[in-house]
């Protein structure tokens, strides 16, 4: 038996970028930092709602500094997972990638640093200041943080048909939970607009994300894999 090459046409999808990687690396950062925040805070770690974690994180400084490292290098991540794509899809909206990429990575890092601070021994007396600056983490890193996660994932999916690096349902799914990421911004309303009707747009825009980027790394590495699959 003997294995022949197939040639390789002009069509086929490049190589994967192994930053793209660092899109799955991103999510599973971020959910452990969450998931370890709340086991270390007794369950009440961030909330949809400013305010209602701080007591929590007042108690316990070692809840924060998790919240706020596991953040930061979720962030740090996003934005290698960012210049992945703008690599992989490139095109017209390489540019639109690589900002965007830097804008939902950053946010996570600025949150991050607030968050931080929130630890300082510093704040102990001023409950006002405390609450100013956990508010401050809060918009940064919720509302402002996933609107700009909406953006690079809208980016990503038009970026992704346009090039046929990503099958139309993917896209397609990109383009939906980019939409409801967007919603976000209406949190940035209160008190005009409810924030009970609102607060949830976050989790949900990010979830769906965390989703998205899952399925485009698992999507483009196999559909690299299956083209340099020899043939009998």
């Amino acid at each position: 038996m003997t294995y022949t090459e197939v040639p390789r046409s002009s069509t086929a999808p490049p190589r994967p970028d192994p930053r793209l990687w660092a899109g799955i690396g991103s999510v599973l950062i971020f959910l452990v930092g969450l998931a370890l925040t709340n086991v270390i805070a007794g369950g009440a770690g961030p909330a949809p709602v400013p305010g209602m974690s701080l007591p929590a994180f007042a108690a316990n400084p070692t809840s924060a500094a998790v919240n706020a490292l596991g953040q930061a290098l979720s962030g740090i991540a996003l934005v290698v997972f960012a210049s992945g794509l703008t690599r992989a899809f490139g095109g017209r909206l390489a540019a639109q990638l690589t900002a965007t990429g830097a804008l939902a990575g950053g946010t996570l890092i600025l949150s991050a640093v607030l968050m931080q601070s929130l630890t300082s021994p510093a704040l102990t007396g001023q409950p006002a200041l405390a609450a100013a600056l956990f508010n401050l983490a809060f918009l940064i890193g919720g509302p402002a943080h996933v609107v700009t996660l909406a953006m690079l994932l809208g980016s990503a999916a038009i970026a992704g048909r346009r090039t046929g690096r990503l099958p139309r349902w993917l896209s397609t799914f990109g383009m939906v939970a980019s939409g409801v990421g967007l919603l976000a911004v209406l949190n940035l309303g209160s008190p005009l607009l409810p924030f009970a009707a609102t607060a949830y747009f976050i989790p949900a825009g990010r979830f769906l994300g965390f989703v998205f980027i899952v399925a485009t790394v698992l999507s483009t590495v196999l559909r690299r894999r299956r083209s340099d699959r020899p043939t009998l």
